[in-house]
């Protein structure tokens, strides 16, 4: 597609693509759509119609099965090995089509919240494409392993309003990411698998930042509703995710990522 026949606005753009199934073709819609974006090509429309169903394209591969049938994923072995980065790459893929999700989801935002979702689909394409890049120097390519939906479950279950999508998606499932990572990374090091080392520090570094868009989305929406937003998250959190918490916690990061000492206190209490 040519960037001529994009449509006009910005989430009609970003619906187009959330729907795409061709994994290249996505990615390389979003770098058009990030481009026009930013030469101001494509308008803002701040009544657009709200999209019922979550919908998002996907290839025929990966197969989705429950987690405990995903295969198994190791940092030394070289199967295992490209099982892990297979799921590190099936989440950015997943990331990809939630940040588009938000940006034609939820009309009549702030135009800073769509800037900040299209940049984060922007970074996770591109987290995306170096982990299939490496995967397939690996003999692997994105669908090679089976995979699981959670991530998409949620936002499926948080699609009714855009304050709870803020708190249960960035601010429990991908902030996850920031408590596993470093030591996955420690573990690629000792391993000799330096590149795949290398592409995880990327995403790290950048999804603190995402995280703390969700932290920074969620608290404008508390202040909206003259709501107090650590009260909120505990709130939301024993109504949806109490299973989806976890020890042990990134406190450094989260706190980066704009987690309170109050939520951090309340985390550590409840996790498993």
């Amino acid at each position: 597609m040519s960037k001529d026949a994009l449509p006009k606005t910005l989430n009609e753009a970003a619906n187009l693509c959330l729907l795409e199934p061709n994994p290249t073709h996505k990615v390389e819609l979003i770098h058009m759509i990030k481009n026009q974006w930013v030469l101001k090509k494509l308008t803002l429309q701040p009544d657009f119609p709200r999209i019922e169903k979550c919908i998002a394209g996907a290839p025929e591969k990966p197969e989705l099965v429950p987690f405990n049938k995903l295969p198994k994923r190791t940092v030394s072995g070289s199967k295992g090995h490209a099982a892990m980065i297979h799921a590190f790459a099936h989440i950015e893929f997943n990331a990809i089509n939630i940040a588009l999700d938000a940006i034609s989801r939820f009309p009549g935002l702030p135009r800073e919240f769509y800037n900040d979702w299209l940049g984060i689909a922007y970074e996770e394409a591109i987290h995306f494409q170096l982990l299939r890049e490496y995967l397939q120097t690996l003999g692997y390519d994105y669908g090679s392993f089976s995979a699981h939906s959670g991530l998409w479950e949620m936002v499926e279950l948080t699609a009714f309003d855009v304050m709870v999508r803020m708190a249960l998606v960035p601010r429990v499932l991908e902030a996850r990411g920031l408590d596993v990572t470093p030591d996955i990374i420690q573990r690629f090091r000792h391993h000799n698998h330096t590149r795949a080392a290398e592409i995880l520090e990327i995403i790290y570094r950048d999804e603190i930042g995402h995280v703390e868009v969700g932290s920074k989305w969620f608290k404008h929406f508390c202040t909206e509703r003259a709501l107090n937003s650590e009260v909120v998250f505990i709130q939301l959190i024993e109504e949806f995710a109490t299973d989806k918490i976890r020890k042990p916690f990134n406190s450094i990061a989260r706190e980066q990522a704009g987690f309170s000492d109050k939520e951090m206190e309340y985390l550590n209490t409840c996790s498993k």
